[in-house]
C-alpha cells in the first residue's frame, strides 16, 4: 500500500507540473507544429491559455501568396473561445504589421475559376495599431491606423479600416454573392462608392461613383496610392481645379457574362446631368478591344485640365470662349497593333496669349488611323489681335505631324493689306534652331506705317520680300532678310529736322521709285537695317533724281523703349540721321543690313 501510495503521489505530482507548465509545453508543441506547415520562419512566444481565453506576446511568420510573399508580426494578440463548440469569438490584437512584395500573378487556369464563398473562423477581428505596406511596381502603398473586421451570418463579413484622414468600410455579402465598399474623407464628406454584384457566378457587375474632384484629392493624398501614381495627380493645381470639377460627378459601369473574357463597360463624367467625356469599351474573349469615346466640354475647362503639361509661359494665357469636341473610335485585335481614328475640334475658340487675342478661332486635330499615328492639323483664325491696334485677318495653318516632325503645307495671314505667310517646309521639332522662311506679299506701306502710330511718317506704296528665320527657345534669328517696293510710291516725313540738310528736305515729300531694305536681328536684340530709296522730291534741286542710303543698328530693347512703347519711332531714327553731317552719294550701292550706321546721305543726279 505505501508503495502505490508513492506512486499515485508522484504521478498527481507530475500532473500538477505538467498542467503548471502547459503554456511553455503547448507553446512548444505549436512552435513546431508552426515550422511544419506552409509559413516560413515561424516564431512566437508568451503564450498563456485557459479554458476560455488564450494570449501571445508576439508571433511572426512568412507566407507565400500567389501576389507575393508576405511576412506577417503581431504584438498582444488575445482571443476568446469556446472549446466545446470550437469557436473562436473574439481576437485583439495590440500591433499589427504586414509586408507584402507584390508581383502579378502568372496567368493559369484558375484565373477564370469562379470565386469561392470567404469563411473567417471567428466572430471578430480588431486591431488597435495596423501597419501595412505594399511594395508594388509603381512604388509603395501603405496604411497605417485602425481595424475592425466582424463575421456575420452566413458568413457575411464587413470591415472597416480607419486612420487620420479617412476610413473605409467594407461589406461582403454571404457567399461572397456582392460586395459594396465605401471611402470616406474625415471629419466628413463622401471620396467614391464601388459596387459588385454577381461575384459568386461568372455573371457580375460592378459600378463606381464618385465625386470628381474628391476622387482626385484622395489619389493626391492617399498613401494607399503607389507612390508613382500619385506623383502624377500631384502636378495638379487642384485650386484652380476645384471650380472646375467640384459638381463633376465620374461614374463608371462593368459586367461580364463570363468571368471577365468578355466585357462590356463605360465612364462618364457629368455635370448638371449633362455629358462632358463618355467613353464605352467592349472585350471580346480577351481577344478584341473596341472603344468609342466623346468629348464635349468648355475650352476655357479643357485648357485648365492640360495646363500643367502645358509650356511655362502658357501660365499667364487665358481662354475666355470656344467648345471642345472630340470623338475616338478604337480597335485591338491581340498581337495587333491598335487601329482607328481619332478626331478633336475646337471652336469659335476666344484665347488671349500676351498680346496676342485670338477669336472665333476653330482648330482642327484629326487621326485618319491611329496605328500611322499621323496627325492633320488645321488652323483657322478670322481675326487675330497681335498687339495694339494691329489686327491680322485670315490665319489659315495646315500640318501634317508625325514623330516629332511637322510637315507645314500652309501657314499664312492677312496683314497691312497684304499677306505673309511661312513657305512650305519639313520641321524636326526636336532639332534646333528651326529654319523658316517668312514671305511677305504686296505689303501696303500706308497701312504698316499708320499701325505703328509714327504720327509725323506716312507713305503709299507696297512691298514684298522674305525673312529667313532661326527658331530656338524663346530667340528669333533673322538673317539677311530682303525686302523692296513692289510700285513706286510716296514717303513724307513732317516731324522736325535739320532743314539745311538736303536729305531731310527731300524726304517731306518724296516720290521714289525704288524701294530695297535688307534686314538683320540677331537673338541677343541686336537688330539692322539697311535701306536704299531712289527717286526725288519735286521741290527738292528742281525734282532731281535722289538716292538715299539709310543704316540703322542698335539694340531692338532700346528702340522699343524709345520708339515703339513710346510711340515715337521716327525721334530715335531722326536723332541717329542728325548725329552726323550728311554726305553726298555719288553712285548708287545696294543697302547692306552689315554696313556701319551712318546718317542718310543724298545724290543728286544730272546736275
Amino acid at each position: 500500500m505505501r508503495t502505490v501510495a508513492i506512486t499515485l503521489l508522484v504521478l498527481v505530482l507530475f500532473c500538477l507540473a505538467l498542467w503548471w507548465q502547459r503554456s511553455v509545453l503547448v507553446e512548444l508543441l505549436l512552435q513546431q507544429a508552426l515550422k511544419q506547415s506552409a509559413l516560413s520562419s515561424p516564431s512566437l512566444s508568451g503564450l498563456s491559455f485557459d479554458s476560455k481565453h488564450a494570449k501571445l506576446t508576439e508571433i511572426s511568420f512568412g507566407l507565400a501568396t500567389p501576389v507575393g510573399d508576405l511576412t506577417v508580426a503581431m504584438q498582444d494578440v488575445a482571443t476568446d473561445y469556446d472549446l466545446e463548440k470550437r469557436t473562436i469569438h473574439n481576437v485583439s490584437i495590440g500591433h499589427a504589421a504586414l509586408k507584402l512584395k507584390y508581383r502579378p500573378a502568372a496567368q493559369s487556369a484558375s484565373n477564370t475559376a469562379e470565386n469561392g464563398p470567404i469563411s473567417l473562423p471567428l466572430d471578430r477581428l480588431s486591431i488597435a495599431r495596423l501597419e501595412i505596406d505594399i511594395d508594388t511596381p509603381w512604388g509603395l502603398s501603405s496604411f497605417a491606423g485602425q481595424a475592425d473586421i466582424t463575421h456575420g451570418a452566413a458568413d457575411a463579413v464587413e470591415a472597416r479600416f480607419q486612420d487620420a484622414r479617412q476610413s473605409i468600410h467594407l461589406k461582403i455579402d454571404p457567399g461572397f454573392s456582392a460586395a459594396k465598399l465605401n471611402v470616406q474623407r474625415l471629419p466628413s464628406g463622401s471620396i467614391l462608392e464601388l459596387n459588385a454584384r454577381q461575384l459568386d457566378g461568372p455573371a457580375k457587375q460592378i459600378k463606381l461613383n464618385a465625386g470628381a474632384l474628391s476622387l482626385i484629392e484622395w489619389f493626391n493624398s492617399s498613401l494607399l496610392i503607389p507612390q508613382t501614381l500619385r506623383a502624377k495627380t500631384q502636378s495638379y493645381d487642384l485650386s484652380k481645379l476645384s471650380p472646375l470639377l467640384s459638381a463633376t460627378q465620374l461614374s463608371a459601369s462593368a459586367k461580364t457574362p463570363d468571368n471577365f473574357a468578355t466585357l462590356q463597360a463605360d465612364v462618364a463624367l457629368q455635370r448638371n446631368k449633362q455629358s462632358l467625356v463618355a467613353i464605352d469599351l467592349s472585350m471580346t474573349n480577351k481577344q478584341t478591344i473596341d472603344m468609342n469615346g466623346h468629348l464635349d466640354i468648355a475650352a476655357s475647362e479643357a485648357f485648365d485640365l492640360i495646363k500643367p503639361w502645358l509650356p511655362a509661359i502658357a501660365a499667364s494665357w487665358t481662354v475666355a470662349g470656344g467648345k471642345v469636341g472630340g470623338n475616338l473610335q478604337m480597335h485591338k485585335l491581340s498581337n495587333q497593333d491598335t487601329s482607328g481614328t481619332a478626331h478633336l475640334t475646337i471652336t469659335d475658340l476666344a484665347l488671349t496669349a500676351g498680346a496676342a487675342k485670338i477669336e472665333n478661332g476653330n482648330i482642327g486635330l484629326n487621326i485618319p488611323e491611329l496605328a500611322d499615328r499621323t496627325v492633320d492639323l488645321t488652323v483657322e483664325v478670322p481675326t487675330l489681335g497681335l498687339g495694339k491696334d494691329l489686327i491680322a485677318h485670315n490665319l489659315s495653318v495646315k500640318a501634317i505631324y508625325l514623330d516629332q516632325e511637322l510637315t507645314l503645307s500652309q501657314a499664312k495671314l492677312a496683314l497691312f493689306g497684304g499677306t505673309m505667310e511661312l513657305m512650305p517646309d519639313k520641321i524636326r521639332l526636336e532639332q534646333t534652331p528651326i529654319l523658316l522662311t517668312l514671305r511677305l506679299h504686296e505689303v501696303d506701306l500706308s497701312q504698316l506705317l499708320t499701325s505703328l502710330h509714327y504720327p509725323n511718317i506716312s507713305g503709299t506704296g507696297s512691298i514684298a520680300g522674305e525673312l529667313p528665320l532661326q527658331l530656338s527657345a524663346g530667340t528669333i534669328d533673322v538673317q539677311d532678310g530682303s525686302l523692296s517696293g513692289t510700285q513706286p510710291g510716296v514717303l513724307r516725313y513732317v516731324g522736325p529736322a535739320d532743314n539745311q540738310n538736303i536729305a531731310f528736305k527731300a524726304l517731306r515729300n518724296l516720290v521714289y521709285q525704288h524701294l530695297q531694305a535688307k534686314v538683320n536681328y540677331r537673338p541677343n536684340g541686336e537688330y539692322h537695317l539697311g535701306l536704299r530709296l531712289e527717286g526725288s522730291n519735286p521741290e527738292v534741286l528742281s525734282g532731281h533724281p535722289l538716292a538715299f542710303n539709310l543704316n540703322i543698328s542698335g539694340q531692338l530693347p532700346e528702340l522699343l523703349q524709345k520708339g515703339i512703347l513710346a510711340g515715337d519711332l521716327e525721334r530715335t531714327i531722326l536723332e541717329q540721321a542728325i548725329a552726323k553731317p550728311a554726305d553726298v552719294e555719288k553712285s548708287p550701292k545696294p543697302p547692306s543690313g552689315d554696313q556701319q550706321p551712318k546718317p542718310p546721305p543724298a545724290d543728286r543726279r544730272n546736275q
